[in-house]
């Protein structure tokens, strides 16, 4: 049997000879150690399996360091391997922006409308926050949503370009929402969430969506484990569907921000460590990553287009729309308003009550004016 002082030497001289020959890192996202070799021309790092730790062990040993694969265990499952976040590495790597617009460019592939374009280098700002780790102030709680009912337009393969080619495997189209747990921990691991064909999500599920969304600390618990993990949340999402009335829920409506793709999207290389240069630079500037009220009730006013209404709420929509900001109104009480639907659509008016008609109008995020003969909704009306 070894003595100690024995054991120790061994120990000292096998982490001495694999500190000289590999780099180590501990994934803290995957929780595994990764190594890679240190004269390697590309430095490709792998994770330390069972076959690469009897490797080492071997390796060693051919070195006349009398260890065995224990000894190689746990000197890389050790703390003294350092911790490594792919994402918050990637963004603290980046080199010098050199001062070229790619964002604008990128967000021109899927449309030229200023506020796609502006919205979409909002959620850029706040992906490459996120990534950072520099979320003090909120979420990104907004997600861009890729709409055509035409296939073949590279929607999918779009989202999947905006991540480096180094942190592919943080990239996922697979999101079920099956349990808040399992999700919370997806925040954590991925940095970038494709809803792909959201259309085909449950309305059910939708609540538990938006409050992932919104999520900014992250408290859940791995199978196997007894304690909490408290990671810090680094994923964004963004979507795609083949149908436009997408959404249900007038309160959620500002996490989106649509554009209808009209042609196939150009899906050529990005120039990542530009691109996200960029957007580091424009942060450590005081640039804003999150939509401000303004800009979410733009969000809400224009995504009145995308929602999948009942009956009578498509009815009133036929019939009227809601103001922009500055715009000349009329107001409308709910006895009005059902008259005038009762007048044209006599048939499917039935079963719809007075009392109904205000909350339809609630739900259609219709502001409301209490006055002397009741509520009333500022409303503009449409030819016809």
């Amino acid at each position: 049997m070894q003595k100690k002082p024995e054991m120790e030497q061994i120990q000292q001289k096998l982490e001495q000879y694999l500190l000289s020959r590999y780099h180590f890192r501990f994934n803290v996202l995957t929780e595994q150690t990764e190594c890679c070799k240190k004269d390697a021309d590309t430095p490709i790092y792998k994770v330390i399996s069972q076959r690469t730790l009897n490797s080492l062990c071997l390796e060693a040993r051919a070195r006349h360091i009398n260890c065995w694969d224990k000894d190689v265990s746990r000197f890389v499952n050790s703390e003294q391997m350092p911790d490594y976040h792919p994402l918050l590495s990637y963004m603290n790597t980046l080199p010098e922006w050199d001062g070229m617009d790619r964002v604008t460019p990128l967000a021109q592939r899927i449309s030229t409308k200023d506020f796609w374009v502006n919205s979409f280098h909002r959620w850029m700002l706040g992906v490459t926050a996120q990534w950072s780790g520099h979320m003090a102030r909120c979420a990104n709680a907004v997600a861009p949503m890729l709409v055509s009912s035409e296939q073949g337009r590279c929607k999918s393969t779009f989202c999947e370009l905006l991540m480096p080619d180094s942190l592919k495997d943080y990239y996922t189209d697979s999101f079920e929402l099956t349990g808040q747990a399992g999700c919370e921990q997806k925040l954590a691991f991925f940095g970038l969430i494709n809803l792909d064909e959201y259309d085909r999500l449950s309305p059910q599920k939708l609540p538990l969506l938006k409050n992932l969304m919104q999520m900014k600390k992250l408290d859940f618990r791995k199978s196997h484990r007894t304690s909490y993990s408290h990671l810090p949340r680094i994923a964004s999402f963004i979507g795609t569907s083949n149908r436009k009335a997408l959404l249900t829920d007038p309160s959620g409506s500002r996490r989106y921000f649509f554009a209808e793709v009209k042609e196939k999207i150009d899906c050529s290389p990005l120039e990542h460590k530009q691109l996200f240069a960029q957007l580091k630079a424009e942060l450590d500037e005081g640039k804003r990553y999150w939509f401000s009220a303004e800009e979410e009730s733009e969000l809400k006013l224009r995504n009145q287009a995308y929602y999948a209404l009942p009956t009578e709420a498509e009815m009133i929509l036929h019939c009227f729309r809601l103001p922009e900001k500055g715009e000349d109104f009329k107001l409308y009480s709910a006895v009005c308003l059902f008259n005038i639907l009762l007048k044209r659509y006599p048939a499917a008016m039935r079963g719809i009550t007075i009392n109904k008609m205000g909350r339809i109008m609630n739900s259609l995020g219709a502001e409301r004016m209490h006055t002397t003969t009741g509520n009333m909704y500022k409303l503009v009306a449409l030819a016809g």
